[in-house]
């Protein structure tokens, strides 16, 4: 599982010295708790947390300096830089969105979006009393290339104090027992494909991507949507049937015409071969693996495990 940053709840600067104290002492502390529950110390964030206006005239790095805090609290916040990842927003899923309103206003939320979409939980900073909210509900919104659009009432784990470490932990070990294994890095998703993937065949192009683009923060969701292919590939008829990924979509013709290339892979007998229909991970970036369903085999090839691919709609 993955921490995320909630974004909304970093409302700086807070009024005074004393109050930024307090909630950097409690968010570290939840860092703390929360990463040996999970067994993972990397955070995504949305900024770089390094260097910020933390009170009124007091920045993080007086915070860093000041003798006033406790060296542990100060040592857990450079672990906490050291093992970061910082995404793009900007890179973040265009096609979807995680609404939610506070006290009558309406937000936008980055940091809740890849809480959702890699079943991660957030942690926020306690700049208000609404986070100590164990559950943060909101709307996510799909969107396609048709601009069609699609609502679903949800909920993200959230963590932000002691209060709410507790039922998230247990909330965590039922969760985990549901979970094949513990999937870290491209390596541990590679190292699975011949005994949890056989009916996976992936491609060179396939290899290298994964290798390259999937770290941390997209390894747990790689693996969950190559499991979901195997069960596809092992169910399919004489005909791919998309009920069988419901989360998977083609590219539009308009699109393979003008990114043709950038869509085509070398199968491992040699051939190159269009690729259109592509399922979403979602990480540090927007990633998308690329498939080729064949019905004669049962197979299916994986052409492309990485970032997004140009489209008409969003050209590179």
């Amino acid at each position: 599982m993955q921490m995320i940053i909630n974004d909304l709840s970093a409302k700086f600067p807070v009024d005074t010295i004393s109050e930024g104290r307090q909630i950097m002492d409690s968010f570290l502390n939840t860092y703390s708790k929360v990463k040996k529950i999970i067994i993972n110390d990397s955070v995504l964030m949305d900024q770089n947390y390094c260097s910020f206006e933390l009170a009124r005239n007091y920045r993080i790095e007086q915070w860093r300096n000041d003798p006033v805090v406790d060296m542990e609290t100060k040592r857990r916040f450079r672990a906490l830089l050291n093992k970061s990842v910082i995404y793009d927003p900007s890179e973040v899923e265009l096609e979807s969105e995680f609404n939610l309103e506070i006290q009558g206003k309406k937000y936008i939320s980055k940091g809740c979006l890849l809480a959702y979409e890699t079943e991660g939980v957030t942690i926020s900073f306690l700049s208000d009393d609404y986070w100590e909210t164990p559950e943060i509900s909101g709307y996510y919104v799909t969107f396609n290339e048709k601009d069609d659009l699609k609502e679903e009432y949800v909920q993200v784990p959230n963590v932000s104090c002691q209060k709410n470490v507790e039922p998230f932990e247990e909330k965590y070990k039922e969760k985990r027992k549901e979970w094949r294994a513990e999937i870290r890095s491209a390596q541990d998703v590679l190292k699975c494909k011949e005994t949890r993937f056989p009916n996976l065949i992936f491609c060179e192009n396939a290899i290298n991507g994964c290798y390259k683009n999937v770290g941390v923060a997209e390894a747990g969701q790689v693996y969950k949507r190559l499991l979901e292919l195997q069960v596809a590939a092992e169910k399919m008829g004489n005909q791919f049937d998309k009920r069988l990924l419901p989360k998977a979509s083609p590219e539009t013709p308009l699109t393979l015409e003008q990114y043709e290339t950038e869509h085509t892979f070398l199968l491992l007998e040699g051939n190159a071969q269009l690729f259109s229909w592509h399922t979403r991970f979602t990480g540090g970036y927007a990633g998308r693996i690329f498939f080729y369903p064949d019905t004669t085999q049962k197979k299916m090839y994986i052409g492309h495990i990485g970032h997004k691919l140009p489209t008409k709609k969003y050209p590179h």
